[in-house]
């Protein structure tokens, strides 16, 4: 049984229980090249602020290579006392992927099994307000032979808890025989 405390335990058990296919590194030990300079530019920026940096403090330009692949999503309250994920930014590699759903609930454009992994995934990093490398793979048909690399880092909401996460996901054949 994890300990209760500590929010990356919870989070490894609760993968673990659920059989997601999807792991936690807490080392930010990247294969993608793109996910090590993305996750510098937030270090820096970080060191820089003393704290987490807000979305706003992550300029277009510096993030211009990325784009594509990033997304950033935003707790919002969906009912009275409950909560969800508003998809705030897609990028257009995500969106031929997934479909275009800037703008949308997380609930409203996934599976109930994806939108509550990820529900988790993203409350449990708001509450360690840390990065996290995570690495998964999909159980759909046209999506079975790839795994996902993403980083994924809390943005700062100034003296209020953060609500925001930033995402960066790639991918790549799990077939290394591939040309």
């Amino acid at each position: 049984m994890a300990d209760t405390r500590d929010p990356i335990a919870r989070l490894k058990d609760k993968i673990e229980r659920s059989g997601w296919g999807t792991s936690v590194d807490e080392t930010m030990s990247f294969v993608q090249p793109e996910l090590v300079s993305i996750y510098g530019l937030w270090r820096a920026r970080a060191d820089l602020a003393g704290a987490l940096p807000r979305r706003e403090d992550l300029d277009l330009r510096s993030l211009k290579p990325y784009l594509e692949h990033l997304s950033v999503v935003e707790r919002v309250e969906v009912a009275p006392g409950k909560s969800g994920y508003r998809l705030r930014l897609q990028g257009s590699f995500l969106g031929e992927v997934f479909g275009h759903h800037t703008g949308k609930l997380l609930d409203e454009v996934v599976s109930p099994e994806l939108a509550e992994r990820w529900t988790y995934i993203y409350d449990a990093l708001l509450e360690m307000k840390r990065p996290l490398r995570l690495q998964g793979t999909y159980r759909q048909e046209t999506m079975e032979h790839l795994i996902a690399e993403s980083l994924a880092v809390p943005l700062g909401n100034g003296d209020a808890p953060p609500v925001s996460v930033l995402a960066a996901t790639y991918y790549r054949s799990r077939y290394k025989d591939e040309a």
